[in-house]
C-alpha cells in the first residue's frame, strides 16, 4: 500500500493495486471459505470477481475497491499498522 500512495507513480500502479486487493480477498476468503463453498456457483462468481478486478479499463474493481474502502481504512489506521509491522520486525 505504501508503494501506491508514494508520491512517485509508475505504470505499475494498476497492478499493485490489484495485488492489494488480491491479498486482502485472500485473507477474507480464508476464513469465510467454509462457508462460501456451500453456495452455488461461488467459484464462477469468484473467478468473474477477480476477473473484474483485473479488467484494464477505467471502470476495474481493483481501483473501485481499492479507494472506496482499503484505502480509507489503510489511513485511518496507519499508525497502528506500522508500529504492529515494526514490533514483528523487531521481534523477527
Amino acid at each position: 500500500i505504501k508503494a501506491i500512495e508514494s508520491p512517485n507513480k509508475d505504470d505499475d500502479t494498476q497492478w499493485l493495486t490489484y495485488w492489494v486487493v488480491y491479498g486482502v480477498f485472500s485473507i477474507a476468503e480464508f476464513f469465510s471459505d467454509i462457508f462460501l463453498s456451500w453456495f452455488p456457483f461461488y467459484y464462477m462468481l469468484k473467478c468473474g470477481f477477480l476477473l473484474w478486478c483485473m479488467a484494464p479499463s477505467p471502470s476495474n474493481g481493483a481501483e473501485f475497491l481499492y479507494h472506496r474502502i482499503i484505502r480509507p481504512f489503510f489511513l485511518k489506521h496507519e499508525a497502528q499498522l506500522d508500529s504492529v509491522v515494526k514490533d514483528l520486525k523487531d521481534k523477527a
